[in-house]
């Protein structure tokens, strides 16, 4: 693998904690200053994606006298001199969530805003699309509730309760509506500065400022008592008289206005209230916002929807929740499909400013899955709450937050918390692991049992001699990942109760770089963890004394440096049907062999489970170090996975039994497995450099054609399940139509004609289920295209000629006679899924592992099958009401839109 795979350079360095995030779909996006710097891991020298962050304008919630400004809860307010927002927090939701199946980002920003954006996929650009401002929503939410200032601290009125509408259910409800911000008020508040020279406050358009008695203010500040008005408009009004009850009072053209009555400021000459200056400095807090962190995807009960909760930390305390749904379809075409965010509810978590969260999912043996979230706060104090899947599931109809203190950690220190991070480990599933860093250095890790809902302290250590700024688990909590402002990133297993630390190094010399990145950065602001777990990506600060001050100091700023774990013990037990043989690399010791294949296998075991999307490009580059580097352990290596990848518990397949019965044994093994046989073919053992392939000088031709048999056995029992789920949803769309019932939520076949012509060409090698189901297709007749797509007729896009079924994959127009073909045959390519001539006047799906089209998308049932469709009950309607998915049919990975070269783009492998 070349150097640049292990760093890259960033033209603005982080300022907080926790500045870099991992997505499901194998994208890194890093809060380096004013912009969020989105990298794709396997293009670093490539193109980049960007959030840039623009000053945003201040909520009207209210004003205060000039002399309140002094108070000491304004003081924070009245010293912030940020001239531009920095990025504060960033995370990706899951999969699923973007109109293109991608992932969705949340940015804090440090003013406090938080906003949501999608990739550019219809825009042609590097600039993310802002698709929500989730500050605006909780703003409107808390001027519904008049800031819990009637009726306490709770969630939100009992009043409101009553009435016909609960202020989420009218937030929710007026979200669409109210896209924009309340006012364009500037910031409200300013104040002398003491010990300085007096200056003339700047004068901002649409303020009315308090005059003098002379009708001249040069000499003194603003009142900020806001007034939308326009400049023109401004000349009509009079000075602001302050009565005795110290409530404002505007003297105009209409005569007396009371400001507290004016809680809106949109145009309409009205005033935001005159409030009190902890009022001010509430409702200031309320609004906020610290920290951003996504749940995993749950799934919602009696639906096929999917939805995960965005909690985000303010510094009062509170904690917001707010649940998205995917999109009802996905797209890759121009047009609007996101779902509004849902407005669940507010917790008040802390006393204090809420610094950083994590969620996790546990599967207790004793229970359904539940959620969980760890919360950490500037007081020291963390909690984990319990996510209510009921309550969750019917939030417009909620009546509190559906979240409940499962267990609050006691400790005596009192040092801030900076970073958390929560686990749960596969065995025992009654166990959840907590790691907790300090501002102090500390690092401490946590047991809670979630059968009595009791957290012990498992282990604690001095760290670091700084501020911890990225925690993060790995390997089914076994191993523990760790970074700091000492400029330190560290890996540590937990064993017997204690924190063991391991070096942290690559082994490989084609992935070492040749600067020591430690020696020219001061500092570390976050790490995360890869998809496959054999990579963490740790952002630092560079040192400007140690860099060239015309050249580089200048434009580098931070450097993200990519570290390869997987040849490390990280806590899982080895392989033991690895065998090291003398004639391997001597590059490695035996020792780090059997690390590196042991923690291989068990990555590529967790993707066989189907819970996760297929990102293995960690592990995919991986193999193909090994391949050029380590071939004959490659093999080993591989042969092994393959074994196992068609054995049960009870006996273990050998790789010649697989060989000779490799077509039977293929129709009894899950779709994801097929899937990941195909990308180990295509991107490791058979691929184009043929140098390194198993073709190549490294390897035999009986290797080659191992591979390439199982490749074609894969494909071909993959396409056999595509045909006969199509024809089995076309039987089951019958059935409904002969009860009378309506299919409108059932998946519409297409390509049928074409699936039966592959049939025909092929069938002496179909299995005997598949004959007896096409027999049934053929029998339906005219009946056929009442219940799906049936054109056997195909014509060219270019010249108009007819194209005849010759191929599943491509096509030629015309008929191959001379006479009646046209002179230029242009070649076509077909949909993957429903052999269909693809469009080419639309955009189609396209797959970075085979390089295909998909023009058809399928049930997302298809690809979590655990065996063939023709062994399974056709009557089933939850197979084919499933919403699509845009997932490659033969490699199972997400599909996206051909983007030019010049244009960000995900590699899942």
């Amino acid at each position: 693998m070349a150097p640049h795979y292990q760093a890259t350079t960033l033209i603005a360095s982080p300022s907080y904690p926790n500045a870099i995030t991992w997505s499901s779909e194998n994208l890194v996006a890093v809060a380096s200053g004013h912009i969020v710097t989105i990298l794709n891991p396997a293009a670093l020298d490539g193109p980049r994606g960007l959030v840039v962050l623009v000053p945003s304008n201040p909520f009207p919630i209210g004003a205060v006298n000039r002399e309140d400004l002094f108070e000491p809860c304004l003081v924070p307010t009245c010293l912030s001199r940020d001239t531009e927002p920095c990025a504060r927090s960033v995370s990706w939701s899951q999969q699923g969530f973007a109109p293109n199946s991608g992932c969705l980002l949340a940015v804090c920003s440090g003013d406090g805003r938080v906003n949501l954006y999608r990739p550019p996929i219809f825009e042609f650009g590097d600039n993310w699309v802002k698709v929500a401002d989730i500050s605006q929503l909780l703003f409107n939410y808390y001027q519904i509730i008049n800031f819990r200032e009637d009726d306490g601290p709770i969630s939100f009125p009992q009043e409101a309760a009553n009435n016909e509408q609960a202020p989420q259910e009218k937030l929710n409800s007026e979200h669409g509506q109210d896209t924009g911000y309340a006012g364009e008020l500037q910031e409200p508040l300013s104040c002398k500065v003491l010990g300085r020279r007096k200056r003339k406050p700047t004068r901002v358009e649409s303020y009315v400022y308090d005059e003098d008695e002379d009708g001249v203010g040069a000499s003194k500040d603003a009142d900020f008592s806001p007034n939308p008005c326009s400049r023109l408009s401004k000349g009509f009004m009079k000075k602001i008289v302050k009565p005795v009850d110290e409530m404002a009072v505007v003297i105009g053209e209409g005569g007396l206005q009371n400001t507290k009555e004016a809680l809106s400021c949109n145009g309409e000459n009205k005033l935001v209230p005159l409030i009190t200056a902890k009022q001010y400095a509430c409702r200031n807090a309320h609004l906020f916002s610290l920290v951003v962190a996504w749940s995993p995807v749950s799934p919602s009960h009696d639906t096929t929807s999917h939805w995960c909760i965005l909690a985000v930390g303010s510094k009062s305390g509170d904690v917001s929740f707010w649940k998205i749904h995917k999109p009802e379809y996905y797209t890759i075409d121009v047009g609007t499909v996101n779902r509004d965010p849902i407005f669940v509810g507010v917790l008040q978590a802390h006393n204090s400013w809420v610094c950083t969260m994590s969620w996790e999912v546990t599967c207790a043996s004793s229970s359904k899955s539940s959620l969980l979230l760890a919360t950490g706060c500037l007081d020291g104090s963390v909690k984990i709450w319990s996510g209510d899947m009921k309550g969750l599931n019917q939030c417009t109809d909620v009546k509190e937050v559906p979240f409940s203190l499962l267990a609050e950690v006691t400790t005596n220190s009192s040092a801030p918390v900076s970073s958390i991070s929560l686990s749960a480990p596969a065995q025992p599933q009654d166990e959840v692991n907590l790691a907790i860093g300090r501002v102090s250095g500390s690092l401490e890790t946590w047991k809670l049992d979630l059968c009595n809902n009791k957290i012990e302290n498992s282990s604690a250590c001095h760290a670091h001699d700084r501020v911890v700024t990225g925690l993060s688990w790995g390997f089914d909590g076994h191993s523990l990942y760790s970074c700091s402002q000492d400029n330190s990133a560290r890996c540590w297993i937990l064993e017997k109760n204690q924190l063991e630390e391991v070096p942290v190094y690559t082994n490989f010399p084609e992935l070492k770089e040749s600067t020591d990145l430690s020696v020219v950065s001061d500092r570390c602001f976050g790490l995360t963890l890869a998809p496959g777990e054999l990579i963490i990506a740790v952002v630092r600060s560079l040192d400007p004394n140690m860099l060239d001050p015309m050249y580089q100091a200048r434009t580098q700023k931070a450097v993200v440096e990519f570290i390869w774990i997987g040849g490390q013990f990280l806590g899982i037990a080895l392989h033991k049907n690895i065998h090291i043989s003398s004639q391997q690399s001597v590059m490695l010791s035996e020792t780090n062999f059997l690390w590196w294949g042991s923690n291989i296998l068990w990555s590529l075991k967790k993707y066989e489970k189907g819970e996760t999307g297929l990102v293995l490009w960690d592990v995919i580059a991986t193999l193909q170090v090994l391949k050029k580097s380590s071939p004959i352990f490659l093999e080993t290596l591989l042969h092994n996975w393959v074994s196992d990848l068609f054995s049960d518990d009870q006996q273990r397949v050998s790789l010649d039994i697989l060989y000779q019965s490799r077509n039977d044994m293929m129709s009894k093994v899950s779709s994801r497995k097929l899937h990941l046989l195909n990308i180990i073919c295509r991107k490791v053992m058979l691929s184009d450099n043929a140098q390194y392939s198993p073709g190549g000088e490294n390897s035999t031709s009986v290797s080659t054609d191992l591979w390439n048999n199982l490749l074609v056995s894969s494909e071909r029992e993959l396409r056999e399940r595509l045909v006969a789920f199509t024809f089995a949803a076309v039987l089951n769309r019958l059935s409904y139509f002969q009860k009378g019932t309506c299919a409108e939520n059932m998946w519409f076949p297409v390509g049928v004609a074409q699936m039966y012509s592959w049939l025909s060409m092929n069938n002496g090698k179909v299995h005997n289920q598949l004959k007896s189901l096409c027999s049934t297709i053929k029998g339906l007749q005219s009946r056929i295209a009442s219940v799906c797509e049936y054109s056997v007729e195909e014509s060219c896009t270019y010249c108009s000629a007819s194209v005849h079924f010759e191929s599943p994959d491509v096509a030629l127009c015309g008929s191959g006679d001379p006479v009646t073909s046209p002179a230029e045959r242009h070649k076509l390519s077909r949909c993957m899924a429903s052999m269909r001539l693809s469009s080419v006047l639309q955009p189609v799906w396209y797959c970075v592992c085979c390089e295909g089209m998909v023009d058809k998308l399928v049930p997302g049932t298809f690809f979590t099958m655990t065996t063939s469709p023709l062994q399974v009950n056709h009557d089933d309607e939850l197979l084919y009401s499933a919403p699509v998915v845009p997932l490659c049919p033969f490699c199972g990975i997400l599909l996206q839109r051909l983007m030019p070269e010049f244009l960000l783009s995900v590699s899942p492998v």
